[in-house]
């Protein structure tokens, strides 16, 4: 009986040959070993996130800022360690604020969660625990975006009128007896108005807030296109994506001596480094097999 002789495989059809699992197993590999080890990884905070740090530091005591929290966990990777440190700093320079939402309807409960954690955290390392409706309020979620700004714009008190949050052991009261709006008659009575969003209402803010300064958190792939209201002066700060985060952990560990000040900026952009090594080695492995491959054909 005859019997089949396979050709060998050269060099270039087994790289272009590698079994996707094996592909997908190390990338989640590279991704996931990383987070086990506490690495620092050497980092110059880019201008627009030291901008926005800056601009959080000069916030005294007391001060309000209005924050529009428009993500939800589909973007927990980036936003949630936009989000953490952000709630850091405010917390530590004792500044009351105020959410609301027009991206997801999930996403004030989203918020709610994750100030609750930040809040523990503090208060277990011995700073002050911040406490619903006194410190803070969440003000819900407000579908139509476009409409929600211009009333935030025009008349922000009449936009959140009637709108209910929880004081601790208390019944439902209406946000504006908060000790949070407390002298508030106009958005431009909040220092900052401050988007932390994966989506388009950071655009929407742009077109219709103009009596408060704008700083904006996004996701990595927005960066490139919000960076142009950055440079051209209509927002005042911006940290975006992962690099955002660290560079604000980066600059918390002067700002805050003795405070811990590493979270999920420094737990993931080791990873993120492994990750794009990753890709970067893919290419140039898939290239190599390409060039071998013609000059095999050749």
């Amino acid at each position: 009986m005859a019997q089949t002789i396979r050709p060998k495989r050269g060099a270039a059809q087994r790289l272009q040959s590698i079994p996707k699992p094996i592909l997908y197993l190390v990338l989640v590999l590279a991704t996931s070993v990383p987070l086990f080890f506490d690495i620092a990884v050497p980092n110059e905070p880019v201008p627009e996130s030291k901008a926005f740090y800056d601009n959080l530091m000069t916030l005294k005591e007391g001060d309000r800022v209005l924050i529009a929290s428009d993500w939800t966990n589909s973007t927990r990777g980036e936003s949630s360690g936009e989000f953490d440190a952000l709630m850091r700093i405010l917390m530590r320079k004792g500044v009351k604020f105020a959410i609301y939402s027009t991206g997801d309807a999930q996403s004030p409960q989203v918020a709610r969660n994750e100030i609750n954690v930040i809040s523990k955290l503090e208060k277990d390392a011995g700073r002050r625990e911040y406490v619903p409706f006194n410190d803070y309020v969440i003000l819900g979620y407000f579908p139509n975006s476009e409409g929600t700004l211009v009333g935030i714009n025009n008349n922000v008190r009449a936009t959140f009128q009637g709108k209910k949050d929880f004081p601790p052991n208390s019944p439902p009261r209406d946000v504006l007896q908060s000790p949070v709006f407390q002298g508030v008659k106009s958005v431009a009575d909040f220092k900052y108005l401050l988007v932390v969003t994966a989506s388009k209402t950071s655009e929407i803010t742009i077109e219709r807030i103009k009596k408060t300064p704008l700083m904006f958190m996004v996701t990595g792939v927005m960066v490139p296109e919000t960076r142009n209201y950055y440079t051209s002066g209509q927002i005042t700060g911006l940290v975006g994506g992962v690099k955002g985060v660290y560079d604000l952990e980066t600059l918390m560990k002067d700002g805050f001596p003795g405070m811990e000040s590493k979270g999920k900026g420094t737990a993931y952009y080791l990873s993120l480094h492994f990750a794009l090594g990753l890709l970067i080695f893919t290419v140039i492995l898939g290239n190599v097999a390409m060039f071998l491959a013609g000059k095999r054909a050749r």
